[in-house]
């Protein structure tokens, strides 16, 4: 028995958790519409002051406009902060980071595989077409989750409606993974309009009208079982979005996670990024904009109904680049259109997703996987059944997670990315099998909780 603790206790801590990020958002920029890439290069994206649901809070600051608007008005301006959260100073009438703090702007560069979400969009629109024609091959109660809460279906099973299937396909590709994220994201389901006409269809013309895969309820719905239900819409001619539930968010993140790079991080700022990039909040060519969302949020420090008057060098009538005297006591408000300059400032007008509905508990999942026999050489390993994931997820991502709101979503994205390198890195080898492992090494860790 003390050699199964010791080779339990290694399979947990054999990998070592990753850094703690710091957290932030950037610049609005878009760079197309809805059949291009979209979204800020990743390379500028900097950590910025976000409330704590998510948007940034803006500088509403009196700043050198853009070319097209000459002179001097105001701005809105995302907040720079170092690792530990700091802010960072403004240089004087501009959005930039002062000169004396750029080295401490922080990027976020956990991007990895999420990279592929500035694809355009039929090529995410493939991807998700692809999972939906592999769910109408699946057979009956066979569409469900699996440890890591990625979407599994299920072939060739015993009988209809039977979960004993001889063969099972996880959704573990991360563009697929990531256009499951984009739709869930965007409706809150995976029904889509049978009549929904494929203009990115190529092949023989004599095909005719090609039209997207989409779900039959007669045929389709009954392969989702109970814990997925929810990825279906609340009626069978519903193609509009929906209204997220905590259950969309849970998927969604673990989606999310399965479309990471197992050691990535995700991060309120990754998040808010990758809806940006994904436009998520946004219609585009082929998509409808999600259901709820937040506007920015606006600091303003400048209580004077006039406009800063600025210093003129008298010799050269050049404005000295120095900020106006801004109040010490500032008001913190939802960003709204009357606000000046507004149509020319696009992140002041982002919109972001309202995280309220999502809630995260833990699940107590568990997994078979390979570890090794303490103190053996050469090496020897032994097939473990019934690990528990939740051991890992709290020794690698904490021990607590918050229970609601945007700390739910990224606790549940977080356990979700963690959980798929646990199962990665220990899963037994398909060209070895538990035949790989000599018969008095396979035992079964008994569950303490029953």
């Amino acid at each position: 028995m003390k050699k199964l603790a010791a080779c339990s206790v290694l399979i947990l801590a054999v990998l070592v958790a990753a850094p703690v990020m710091a957290q932030h958002t950037g610049g609005g920029g878009d760079d197309g519409g809805g059949g291009a890439g979209c979204g800020d290069v990743f390379g500028d994206l900097i950590h910025i002051l976000r409330d704590t649901t998510g948007q940034p809070i803006l500088a509403q600051r009196f700043i050198e406009m853009p070319k097209e608007l000459p002179g001097y008005g105001w701005g809105y301006c995302p907040i720079a902060v170092d690792e530990f959260g700091n802010e960072l100073a403004f240089a004087p009438l501009s959005c930039d980071v002062a000169a004396a703090d750029l080295e401490r702007t922080v990027e976020v560069d956990y991007f990895g595989r999420l990279s592929g979400g500035r694809t355009k969009e039929r090529n995410s629109r493939m991807h998700f077409n692809e999972v939906i024609s592999n769910i109408k091959m699946a057979e009956t109660q066979s569409v469900g989750l699996e440890e890591t809460g990625r979407l599994r279906l299920g072939y060739k099973c015993t009988s209809p409606g039977s979960t004993e299937c001889s063969e099972w396909a996880v959704i573990d590709s991360p563009m697929e993974n990531l256009a499951l994220y984009t739709r869930l994201m965007k409706y809150g389901h995976f029904q889509t309009d049978p009549a929904e006409v494929d203009t990115w269809a190529h092949g023989d013309p004599a095909l005719g009208t090609q039209f997207h895969p989409a779900l039959d309820p007669a045929v389709d719905w009954p392969k989702f079982q109970t814990s997925v239900r929810h990825l279906l819409p609340e009626t069978a001619t519903t193609y509009v979005p929906e209204e997220l539930q905590a259950e969309d968010f849970v998927t969604a993140g673990a989606a999310l996670g399965g479309a990471a790079n197992k050691t990535g991080k995700i991060t309120v700022d990754l998040v808010q990024y990758m809806n940006r990039i994904l436009k998520i909040t946004k219609n585009t060519e082929a998509s409808l904009s999600t259901a709820t969302t937040l506007p920015a949020r606006v600091r303003d420090c400048w209580s004077s109904d006039s406009d800063p008057v600025l210093a003129v060098d008298p010799l050269t009538e050049e404005v000295i680049a120095q900020d106006p005297p801004y109040d010490a006591v500032c008001t913190t408000d939802a960003a709204v259109s009357s606000l000046p300059n507004y149509a020319a400032f696009p992140d002041v007008q982002e919109l972001f997703v309202d995280f309220a509905a999502a809630s995260y508990v833990r699940p107590d999942n568990r997994v078979t996987v390979i570890g090794p026999v303490p103190d053996t050489f050469p090496q020897a390993w032994l097939e473990v059944s019934n690990v528990a994931v939740i051991s890992w997820l709290a020794l690698s991502n904490g021990l607590t997670v918050a229970p609601s709101g945007l700390g739910a979503f990224i606790a549940a994205s977080s356990d979700a990315l963690r959980a798929v390198e646990f199962v990665h890195n220990y899963a037994i080898p398909e060209d070895l099998g538990v035949d790989f492992v000599p018969d008095f090494y396979k035992v079964t860790v008994k569950d303490k909780s029953k």
